[in-house]
């Protein structure tokens, strides 16, 4: 037989004998195709035993195909009989045998100290999962205590169950969303009574204080669910928002609603009535996401949206109503986003649509009013205001003042103009 082919069978032997090395290291003991399961502790020795066994009969076959396939490789010589051996060449196999047992005692030594770290990985791992379990159990003994609190008729009992659902929150990451869902939908409920301004307060409070943009544990990747809450004053100037907001029939009433270089990446405002003296949303930041605010009404005596940022995203307006004195959209900043108007009211107001381009590119028109109605207003195109868009729109006593430096990026197809209203380079109509 030629050279070539005897080393590429005791090439092939070398790679079974790996194979089934490997496989028996993956299965946890060298008995190929049998699947490792975890033994109970009463099983231990015996699969000590099975696994020592295991890594023999595996040696063993190793070692068979070995000396085989070098054998063949030789020749399969004779060797000669025992009288032959001289004192020497008997020693010499003496010491290949002694070898043989030590390499046979290696092996047991080694599937020994394989087991009995694989026993203790095992023993780690229910240590582990029974500390879990208990975790849990610990977790859901708090939350059934602060649900508890807030449902408890003293005002000073459910202001301690706030701050203890918040606790929990912040302790629980698992199930951090649910907590703070529990806290939204106390605002939800409608609860009259003495210190319940204390306790929705104190909601509003704990919220505000986790979406800090330097919050030590953040809230601000979870979603909040404001649906039908009536806030006060509400305050959430420079909080970030990367998860659902929803303030969908929701009232803010008061002196000031401000969220002021507040961060959204998912605002719903829904059949919101935004009723207080101001609303300031100046410096709004939408990244990535969107603003929807349909069906809402805006009244006070401002609305304030300037200087926000746009960065693909966009702000939609449809079926809404604007009755501030004063609307100020000057100023945004756009990166493929726009500010859509689509069926909306105005009335009896300024609105100042002087926005700038940012880095869009000059194909999009960053401002789309469609379909919409103005009435004794007076729009603000300039101060470096370009690319707005108004089409099929009613404007009744309307002056449209432009000064920018870029007047034939407005466009203006389809509206009905009255009561001597004009549109740069349109003529006035009476």
């Amino acid at each position: 037989m030629s050279d070539w082919l005897r080393w590429l069978l005791i090439a092939l032997c070398l790679v079974l004998a790996l194979l089934i090395v490997t496989r028996g290291h993956r299965r946890g003991f060298m008995f190929p195709g049998v699947t490792w399961t975890r033994p109970p502790r009463k099983a231990v020795r015996r699969g000590m035993v099975v696994s020592v066994v295991g890594w023999l009969v595996v040696a063993l076959l190793v070692a068979g195909v070995t000396g085989g396939g070098l054998l063949w490789f030789l020749g399969w010589p004779r060797l000669p009989s025992a009288a032959q051996f001289d004192v020497g060449q008997v020693l010499d196999l003496l010491k290949i045998a002694l070898s043989v047992v030590a390499g046979f005692g290696g092996v047991v030594l080694l599937a020994v100290n394989y087991r009995r770290r694989r026993v203790a990985e095992d023993e780690h791992d229910l240590a582990v999962q029974r500390a879990d379990r208990e975790a849990v159990q610990k977790f859901n003994e708090r939350f059934g205590s602060a649900a508890e609190q807030l449902a408890n008729d003293n005002a000073a009992v459910r202001l301690a169950g706030v701050y203890a659902m918040a606790g929990l929150a912040d302790d629980w990451a698992d199930k951090r969303q649910v907590c703070v869902d529990v806290l939204c939908g106390y605002l939800r409920i409608t609860r009259a009574g003495e210190g319940e301004a204390e306790v929705r307060e104190g909601i509003l409070r704990v919220i505000r204080d986790h979406t800090r943009q330097s919050a030590k544990l953040s809230w601000s990747a979870l979603d909040f669910d404001f649906t039908g809450v009536t806030i006060e004053n509400a305050d959430f100037a420079r909080r970030e928002f990367s998860g659902e907001v929803l303030f969908d029939g929701a009232e803010f009433v008061g002196g000031v609603t401000s969220f002021a270089g507040a961060e959204f990446g998912k605002l719903s405002c829904h059949g919101t009535r935004f009723s207080a003296a101001e609303t300031t949303f100046a410096g709004l930041t939408i990244s990535g996401g969107k603003a929807e605010f349909v069906g809402a009404e805006f009244t006070g005596e401002k609305v304030d949206f300037a200087d926000g940022y746009m960065r693909s995203s966009s702000v939609a307006f449809f079926r809404c109503r604007f009755a501030a004195p004063r609307v100020d959209f000057s100023a945004l900043d756009f990166t493929f986003g726009r500010l859509v108007f689509d069926r909306c009211d105005f009335a009896d107001l300024e609105l100042d649509l002087s926005v700038g381009l940012g880095d869009q590119p000059s194909s999009l028109v960053p401002v789309l009013a469609e379909h919409c109605r103005f009435e004794r207003c007076r729009i603000e195109l300039g101060r470096g205001g370009q690319g707005v868009k108004l089409a099929d729109c009613v404007l009744d006593t309307v002056t449209v003042h432009d000064t920018g430096e870029h007047p034939q990026t407005h466009s203006w197809p389809g509206n009905e103009l009255r009561g001597g209203t004009s549109l740069p380079g349109h003529y006035a109509t009476p």
